[in-house]
């Protein structure tokens, strides 16, 4: 009853075909895929095309950005070099024709268009492109010739006048914009004239007005640089097929555009510039007046802006960036794209897409209505064999559809009633083939731990000639390392030797390319060396007393001059409770800090490199300290697989152009260094965000660090004879005073200390001190405008006044001596030096703690004969003698001198020398000692 009332149930219910459920939602999916594909592929590309058309713009912006940089850079620091030609006296006012061959010189290196120079009394020579191929030199001399007519020559290929090649009546060029509007504003600045001879190039002119020492005109330096050479450039960008570039000033005048338009146009034979809203070219000419409509003027446009306007209802992307120099130019740079060069390939591959998609949803339907037909009648069969089967008829056969899926359920249906008659038996069956399976598995475990234990001891063996063959080789690097120095130190020498003699340019080239090649070998030979001689464990720590403030200040000045040089910001921050003096190498300590902050400054090309020293809290005892140095930068930053490589030996990370400018051994080399001090350095960082080093070193605090650096060679100096002296430290850092201070305020010194260059003045003014320390970068006035407002004033102008620089170049000591200065101090400080410095000067004879040592001493050194030490002893001195690094040659002689007593006049002699910063002298007297 049960059973007749359910299909009854069932039979009132409305039942669905299998076929329509099977082909309904099959369909309904295929359609809304066509319509959401087709929806997505023209919403995309839309998209596409907008930000194609963004990164393409941004692209050649940058593109040209770069190129105005490149050569408008060169324009201008030419223009420097040849002022600083005249201040050094390398250049003659009245020697028109050896100017105008030098500049002919010039034009051979240098990518510009004329280098010219005009003097107040008419006075002109001047080299360059006087057609388009054509280099010429000219020279106009009225005092000699009796008019103002300019001379134009060709030349041989030295420069040399060899055919006179035109002659330009009364050359006025003082009535020239480059020359009129430099001398009235006195300084460096760019002019933009047309020239008002055929063929009127447009150009750019780098000025600088040379003045003499008592700052009368001498003259003016120009630089042109043809603006022609930037519209070639945008020529060659590939825009889009219809894209164009071009530039304009800030009242609309064209600079240089990518269409074949000149940007002036001849009215009366007369070249006049042209508005961008007046080009011929139709799209140059709607972007110039959509953005003129838009800002109303040029000149309000002061960031990069990414717009889009319509043309005849046809859409054009544009960007419009400013590029400014700091000589004064402000010119802008236009992008415009249009949409059209992108949309015609999308839009067809749209249309494709569309009829692609309504045609498979055609042929899905026509496919699901077959199919579901084929799938439901034999799951119909499939259906009465299962009742039968249900019904207890477990012989029963059901007919293998030829579907596989419906065929295997078949089969299923098939096996049924056996499967259950020999489940039993089954059963037993497994079971006995489990047991066997136990049985060979404890075999196979057996055997796995014999043979885990035959590996564990060949990877023993393995280790040992791994660690052997290490040893091999750490040794073999540090000896052909020690073999490999001493013959690449003479290629240097004599690479430097043969620089001096007379060679012709080829030769010089040559000479230099050895030159460059040995030291960047030597500095990979002494990094492989250093890293020898940590893995063969050689290599020791040599610790001192130092002063910490004064060691980090001195670290900071020589790593900000090359932040400085690229235009990023270096920031030191110390902290205020860190210790005055420590006990530490460093020689090692220094040299870690220099190679993170150097890789800092190499890998960040804006932003800032921090560095930051902090006294870790309750890391302070009573005689030690742990101090953290932390490096920060904002530079190209690294991924997680780079930092797992950064401190392997020559391992380099990004990109192949900086990597040449390393060996890949100094962060290995620095780990090294800082594991040795017991730490270990550590870092992060973020790609395109930057990266940060970091390492803690726990040493000892030097408490009588003043008390060591008062100990000389031939005693420990108390004092002094004669009247109290009074000393001025003039420094924008109060580490560099307090170290000088400290140093000479026990020995009975006055001491006064003024932070500026105006400080300073007033102070000398004011206290009139018997000798005055001054450093050359400091705010408000620096120490070479002191040391010139100092000589100037007649009651101060004798005044004693010793420069005191991070930078030991014998350029950089000659720069201050021609501004005024008595003498030179290399920082960081040097107590001996500081000490001969102030007995040279002031006429003093210190005061010894034990005399008859110091006159047993001087007498014994004068009576010892000259003895030259060994070539493996002065590896490390000539080394430092080929780079020019005084503070390493100071260094070496003082080893030397506690090698061997018998050394003493030999350290005496080169110690002399090297304060007087004469590489020369030093390196003949090497040269004549060794022969």
């Amino acid at each position: 009853m049960l059973g007749l009332q359910d299909n009854d149930n069932n039979s009132g219910t409305q039942k669905i075909p299998l076929r329509l459920i099977l082909v309904v939602p099959f369909v309904l999916q295929i359609f809304a895929a066509v319509g959401l594909t087709g929806y997505l592929s023209l919403l995309n590309g839309q998209k596409a095309v907008s930000d194609l058309a963004t990164r393409l713009q941004d692209e050649v912006s940058g593109r040209i950005e770069q190129h105005l940089d490149s050569q408008l850079n060169t324009a201008r620091h030419l223009a420097q070099i040849n002022g600083d030609a005249f201040d050094t006296k390398l250049l003659d006012a009245q020697d028109l024709e050896g100017m105008a061959r030098y500049f002919w010189k010039q034009m051979q290196l240098f990518n510009v268009g004329y280098i010219s120079f005009g003097a107040p009394d008419g006075k002109f020579a001047g080299s360059g492109y006087y057609t388009d191929d054509d280099i010429v030199v000219n020279a106009s001399f009225p005092a000699k010739q009796g008019n103002r007519d300019n001379y134009i020559y060709k030349t041989d290929n030295q420069g040399n006048r060899s055919k006179l090649f035109d002659v330009y009546k009364n050359y006025e060029f003082d009535k020239e914009a480059w020359y009129s509007e430099t001398v009235r504003l006195g300084k460096p600045t760019w002019i933009l004239y047309q020239w008002e001879i055929k063929p009127f190039p447009l150009s750019v002119s780098a000025n600088r007005p040379i003045y003499d020492k008592n700052n009368q005109l001498i003259g003016v330096i120009g630089i042109d640089q043809r603006l022609s050479q930037v519209s070639d450039f945008l020529r060659q960008l590939n825009v889009s097929p219809s894209g164009k570039t071009f530039i304009v000033e800030r009242n609309g005048l064209i600079v240089a555009n990518s269409s074949t338009e000149k940007p002036f146009r001849m009215v009366d034979d007369k070249p006049k510039r042209l508005l961008a809203t007046d080009s011929s070219d139709p799209l140059i000419q709607a972007s110039a007046k959509y953005l003129k409509q838009r800002f109303s003027a040029f000149n309000k446009i002061n960031n990069t802006q990414q717009l889009d306007f319509f043309i005849d209802g046809k859409r054009q992307f544009i960007q419009i960036t400013p590029w400014k120099d700091e000589w004064g130019l402000d010119w802008l740079v236009v992008v415009v794209v249009p949409e059209s060069d992108f949309m015609a390939e999308i839009n067809a591959n749209t249309r494709n897409t569309i009829l692609l998609c309504l045609g498979a949803l055609i042929l899905a339907t026509i496919l699901g209505i077959y199919t579901s037909r084929w799938i439901t009648r034999p799951i119909l069969r499939l259906s009465q064999a299962s009742e039968l089967i249900a019904a207890g008829e477990l012989n029963q056969q059901v007919e293998l559809p030829p579907v596989n899926e419906l065929s295997g359920l078949a089969q299923s249906f098939n096996r049924m009633a056996s499967q259950l008659r020999d489940s039993f038996h089954t059963i037993e069956k497994t079971n006995q083939e489990l047991e066997e399976t136990n049985q060979k598995l404890a075999k196979n475990n057996e055997e796995l731990e014999i043979r885990v234990e035959e590996r564990t001891y060949e990877l023993k063996e393995a280790k040992l000639a791994a660690d052997g063959a290490n040893q091999a080789k750490s040794d073999f690097l540090a000896n052909m390392s020690h073999e490999l120095r001493t013959p690449l130190n003479g290629v240097l020498g004599y690479a430097q030797i043969l620089a001096g003699t007379s060679l012709t340019e080829e030769q010089k080239r040559g000479i230099d390319i050895i030159y460059q090649s040995g030291s960047h070998l030597l500095t990979l030979i002494n990094d492989v060396l250093d890293l020898s001689k940590i893995e063969v464990g050689k290599l020791e720590l040599h610790v001192n007393a130092l002063h910490l403030p004064s060691f980090l200040q001195g670290v900071v000045e020589m790593c900000r001059i090359k932040a400085e040089q690229k235009g990023i910001d270096f920031i030191y921050q110390p902290s205020d409770n860190l210790p005055v003096g420590i006990v530490a190498d460093e020689k090692r300590l220094r040299q870690v800090l220099i190679n993170l902050l150097g890789n800092a400054i190499k890998f960040t090309d804006k932003g800032s490199v921090t560095l930051k020293v902090n006294l870790e809290m309750g890391a302070t005892s009573g005689d030690t300290a742990d101090i953290c140095f932390q490096i920060q930068d904002t530079g190209v930053g690294m991924s997680q697989q780079q930092l797992e490589k950064i401190f392997l030996p020559f391992e380099q990370v990004g990109d192949k152009k900086r990597q040449s400018e390393g060996t890949g051994l100094g962060l290995a080399i620095s780990q090294r260094f800082i594991e040795l001090m017991g730490s270990s350095i550590q870092a992060q960082s973020q790609v395109g965000i930057g990266s940060e080093f970091s390492f803690n070193i726990n040493c000892a605090l030097a408490k009588d660090w003043i008390e060591a650096n008062t100990v000389t060679k031939a005693g420990k100096i108390t004092g002094y004879t004669g009247k109290r002296q009074k000393v001025l430290i003039i420094d924008d850092h109060w580490s560099n005073r307090s170290v000088i201070v400290n140093l000479l305020q026990p020995l009975g010194f006055e001491m006064i200390e003024a932070s500026n260059g105006q400080e300073g003045l007033e102070k000398i003014s004011l206290e009139q001190p018997d000798l005055t320390f001054t450093d050359l970068a400091m705010p408000v006035m620096d120490g070479l405008e002191m040391l010139k407002q100092l000589r100037l004033h007649v009651a101060l102008r004798d005044a004693i006044v010793v420069v005191s620089s991070a930078s030991v170049f014998e350029i950089d000591r000659q720069k201050s001596l021609d501004s005024g200065g008595d003498d030179f101090l290399a920082k960081p400080v040097q107590a001996s030096e500081l000490y001969e410095i102030l007995r040279k000067h002031l006429k003093i004879e210190w005061v010894y703690e034990n005399t008859a040592m110091q006159n047993s001493s001087v007498a014994s050194t004068s009576q010892t004969s000259v003895i030259i030490p060994s070539i493996d002893e002065l590896k490390g001195l000539l080394e430092h003698v080929e780079t020019g690094y005084f503070r390493g040659i100071r260094e070496e002689l003082d080893n030397l001198a506690q090698i061997n007593e018998g050394y003493q006049p030999f350290v005496e002699k080169l110690s002399k020398l090297a304060k007087s910063f004469n590489i020369k002298e030093i390196r003949h007297f090497l040269e004549k000692s060794m022969k």
